[in-house]
């Protein structure tokens, strides 16, 4: 099966019932009539049912929908609710848009509420695993998991065909077999065995250990962030950082990268203001590039830093940082989807989305020995914290929040904070309650590390707004009252002309409410780098 074609029905059955599903699956297409469904979908315009596996009690559904670009937690949702109206436990699905020959396969899953010998059509737990496919993807992944492995045995083999963690674990080691390859040490990843001597990165004047790694740490930080850029685009639909710049071509085209490309890039390009760039860099491709006000790419002390006259690093020979190694960074990139559309709790798409920048630094960061002993994540207190974790901090934060601004019953204040209920049981009083409490709502987290749970507060008030100001009409005169910025209004009333409402509701969250601060500055500059990502996403 060739991950990378644009989907097609017919040969996309065929791989399910010779290659992949178990040999009960009987394929029987039947067309589903959204009319007899109890609510009006937003984004899904046709529903098929290809078949089921009777042994898995498992139905395989295409659904077409608007767009490729259509909101993800939006599209689940309105999955969810299909799948309770027609008794539907588990569902393989097939998503595509008919703007796009991209495509995704999802594995998504309900549990069902029981009244007496009848299944009701109240639902829980849901959740939505997908693979990204078509002519955009990276096809790694789904050929590893859904094609090497054969046929799935059971449903719990299903189920492992489509985790995250399995993905994120993969990804993580790769990364860290670079990160001791370039800054030293050993390490052993499953039978593999790894001693890298004093690593292949040469610091100038210095043979320090700590320094060598904390250098690395950086150095991996900045280029997996710079990815993700590469996936955001201008209102122009052009990438934020080309490949003519970063790409495993951009560094056989040009030697000695990180002096070359590398350091420009971060410290005279991103971190600065485009009218103060030099010249040079006001031509294609350097112009496309956007100053990030964060702190993130500012030259460390130990970065080494210093341009000489001819604008190219003095150090150049005394700082090695081979091609070599840096190529086989950029191709492991190469090898996965990456998505800046954060994960939540009930849609994850099988790609490496910004938490994994968490991952990376916090996880990097716990393998540097500092001169008291210890690890500098104990040191520091730096520990990568569970998105299950985080969603019960934030949900349990904002309930009591809530419950102490609004007055409100504690029911109506849970069921505005699972994804399920979308048939609020508020009036308009209650609603403006809700959106004043949330317009004045102040949220600091002192220990942010890489932003789990400012992340996890942004999506969580943000499904609160949608079920009370889907429109974002009670948001949007509240936050045009209180900006004093001309060009952020004329920005929300553009977007709010767009119905970009999820837009209107984002930029209200991270302007207003949401802080962060932490003893690792790098972490603090990789949280809010996060915010830059996702604030453009459906």
């Amino acid at each position: 099966m060739d991950f990378s074609q644009p989907y097609h029905q017919d040969t996309f059955l065929k791989f399910l019932k010779d290659n992949f599903l178990p040999n009960d699956f009987k394929i029987s297409k039947e067309i589903i009539n959204l009319t007899d469904l109890t609510f009006n979908p937003d984004r899904i315009q046709k529903i098929e049912l290809l078949g089921e596996v009777l042994s898995l009690d498992l139905k395989v559904y295409e659904i077409h929908h608007e767009s490729e670009n259509d909101p993800r937690v939006t599209l689940s949702k309105e999955t969810f609710r299909i799948m309770a109206k027609y008794s539907t436990k588990k569902a393989l699905i097939l998503f595509y848009s008919k703007n796009s020959p991209n495509y995704r396969f999802s594995l998504a899953t309900i549990d069902l509420k029981l009244e007496d010998t009848r299944v009701a059509k109240e639902y829980s737990n849901p959740r939505r695993y997908s693979f990204f496919l078509g002519p955009a993807a990276k096809t790694h992944t789904p050929e590893q998991y859904l094609e090497n492995k054969g046929r799935i045995k059971n449903f719990d083999d299903l189920k492992n065909r489509f985790s995250i963690e399995i993905v994120n674990k993969e990804f993580y080691n790769k990364i860290a077999e670079v990160f001791t390859n370039l800054a030293g040490g050993s390490r052993k990843i499953g039978s593999k065995s790894i001693n890298a001597g004093s690593g292949a990165l040469k610091l100038p004047s210095t043979n320090d250990d700590i320094l060598r790694k904390e250098f690395t740490v950086r150095l991996i930080g900045r280029l997996v962030f710079c990815w993700f850029l590469k996936k955001k685009h201008s209102d122009s639909n052009i990438p934020l950082l080309p490949e003519e710049v970063l790409s495993v071509n951009a560094i056989n085209e040009n030697k000695n990268y990180y002096h070359t490309i590398l350091e420009p890039l971060f410290f005279e390009v991103l971190n600065t203001p485009i009218n103060e760039r030099e010249k040079k860099y006001e031509a294609i491709p350097w112009n496309q590039i956007p100053f990030l006000n964060g702190g993130l790419f500012n030259p460390h002390i130990h970065d080494f830093y210093e341009p000489g006259l001819l604008g190219i690093s003095k150090h150049i020979g005394n700082l090695e940082i081979p091609d070599k190694l840096l190529k086989n960074l950029f191709e492991i990139f190469e090898t996965y989807n990456f998505t800046i559309d954060e994960n939540t709790s009930i849609d994850v798409e099988l790609s490496i989305d910004p938490e994994m920048l968490g991952r990376v630094f916090e996880n990097l960061l716990a393998e540097i020995n500092p001169e008291t002993g210890e690890t500098a994540r104990k040191s520091t207190g730096s520990y990568y914290t569970p998105r299950p974790i985080v969603e019960y901090m934030v949900a349990e934060s904002l309930k009591q929040y809530l419950l102490t601004k609004t007055g409100l019953d504690e029911k109506k204040i849970s069921e505005l904070l699972i994804y399920q209920d979308e048939n609020i049981n508020l009036n308009n009083k209650e609603k403006e309650k809700i959106v004043d409490a949330l317009d004045k709502i102040k949220i600091i987290d002192p220990a942010c590390g890489s932003g789990a749970f400012p992340m996890g507060m942004l999506q969580k008030i943000l499904l609160i707004l949608q079920k009370v100001d889907p429109n974002s009409q009670k948001w949007f005169d509240k936050k045009l009252e209180s900006i004093g910025d001309n060009t952020l209004q004329k920005d929300l009333k553009t977007k709010f002309k767009s119905d970009n409402f999820n837009y209107i509701h984002k930029i209200g969250i991270i302007r207003d409410a949401i802080y962060g601060v932490d003893i690792q500055p790098i972490a603090v500059e990789i949280s809010k780098l996060r915010f830059f990502l996702v604030s453009n996403c459906g």
